[in-house]
C-alpha cells in the first residue's frame, strides 16, 4: 500500500507524479475486476458481501493507521473529515443501488448503464474541479464506452418487469460513484489510509440495518476466506491506491482508466468460469485498451 500522503493539485503534478497516479489507478482497477469472483465465491448476499469487507477493512486500516501514526499525521481538518464522510455515504449508496439494479435488470444492462459514470465525471469536472476537457479526451472516453457495450452486449438480455427501475437504479449508482470520485479529489494532502478507515466506518453503520441477521452467521462462516479477501484486498489495498491516485490525475484520465476493470472482469469470466469470447467481446477489449493507451499518450 502507498504510504505517502496524496499531493495537492493536479495542475501542479509533474509527469512522474502523473505516471505514479496512473500506475496506482490501473492496479486498483485490475483489483476491481476481481471483485465479482470474490463475491460469487463467498456465497454471501449482496449486502453481506458489502458490509463484511467494510468491517474487516475498518479493523485492518484502523490498526495500520494506529501502528504507523497516521491518525496523528493524517492532514485532516474537521472540514476534510466531513468531506470524507460525505464520500463514504456516496459510496455506500452507490453499492446499494448497484446491487438492486443487478436484481431488477440484467447484469449486462446494469453494467453498461453504470459505466455512464465516466461521462458524468467528465461533464462535472469543468464545473466542480475547473478542469478543461478537450474533444480528443472526450473521444477516448467514448471509445472506451463503445468497447464496454460490445463486451456486455445488453441487446442479448430479455428485460424483466422491473427493467426500467433497474435502469434508473444503475444510473443513480453511477451518479453516486462519480460524486464519490469528485469528492475524493477534494481531499488533497491527507492520508488515503485514514480516508479509507473513515469511509469503511460509514459503510458499517449505514449497511448494518439492511442485513438479514438471521442468516449472517451462516453467510460469514460459509465463505469467510473470500470475505476476508474482499476486506483486505478490495477494501484496504484497492481504495488506498485509488485515493492516492485521484489527486494526481485529471478527471478524464480517471474516467478512461475506469474501463480497465470490466476488461479484467471479462478475463476472470474466461479463465475461471470458462466463458467463451466472441468477435464482439474481443473488439470491445481492443477498443478499451486503445482508449487507455490513447489517453495515456495524449501528453
Amino acid at each position: 500500500m502507498a504510504t505517502e500522503r496524496t499531493t495537492p493539485q493536479t495542475s501542479e503534478m509533474t509527469s512522474a507524479e502523473r505516471r505514479t497516479g496512473t500506475i496506482q489507478l490501473v492496479i486498483a482497477m485490475v483489483l476491481s475486476g476481481t471483485i465479482g469472483l470474490f463475491v460469487l465465491k463467498s456465497g454471501a448476499a449482496p449486502v453481506t458481501a458489502a458490509w463484511a469487507p467494510c468491517v474487516i477493512g475498518a479493523l485492518a486500516m484502523g490498526l495500520v493507521c494506529a501502528l504507523c501514526g497516521y491518525f496523528r499525521t493524517s492532514g485532516y481538518t474537521p472540514r476534510l473529515a466531513g468531506i470524507a464522510v460525505l464520500g463514504g455515504l456516496a459510496l455506500v449508496v452507490n453499492w446499494a443501488l448497484l446491487f438492486a439494479a443487478y436484481s431488477n435488470t440484467s447484469i449486462g444492462i446494469a453494467t453498461v448503464t453504470y459505466h455512464l459514470q465516466p461521462f458524468m465525471l467528465i461533464l462535472a469536472a469543468p464545473l466542480v474541479l475547473k478542469e478543461s476537457i478537450t474533444r480528443r479526451q472526450g473521444a477516448w472516453v467514448t471509445l472506451g464506452f463503445v468497447g464496454l457495450v460490445l463486451i456486455a452486449q445488453p441487446w442479448h438480455s430479455a428485460p424483466s418487469s422491473n427493467y426500467f427501475l433497474g435502469l434508473l437504479q444503475a444510473l443513480a449508482a453511477a451518479a453516486f460513484y462519480a460524486a464519490a470520485t469528485l469528492i475524493a479529489k477534494k481531499l488533497p494532502g491527507v492520508r488515503p489510509h485514514v480516508t479509507v478507515f473513515v469511509q469503511m466506518i460509514v459503510g458499517v453503520v449505514i449497511l448494518a440495518p439492511l442485513l438479514e441477521w438471521s442468516r449472517l452467521g451462516d453467510e460469514l462462516t460459509g465463505g469467510w476466506s473470500w470475505l476476508v479477501g474482499l476486506g483486505l484486498i478490495h477494501t484496504c489495498v484497492m481504495y488506498v491506491l485509488m485515493y492516492s491516485a485521484f489527486p494526481r490525475l485529471e478527471a478524464v484520465t480517471i474516467a478512461v482508466l475506469g474501463f480497465v476493470y470490466p476488461v479484467v472482469a471479462l478475463v476472470v469470466d474466461v479463465t475461471v468460469f470458462g466463458t467463451r469470447l466472441g468477435v464482439a467481446e474481443i473488439a470491445g477489449v481492443a477498443a478499451i485498451l486503445a482508449a487507455g493507451v490513447g489517453n495515456a499518450r495524449r501528453a
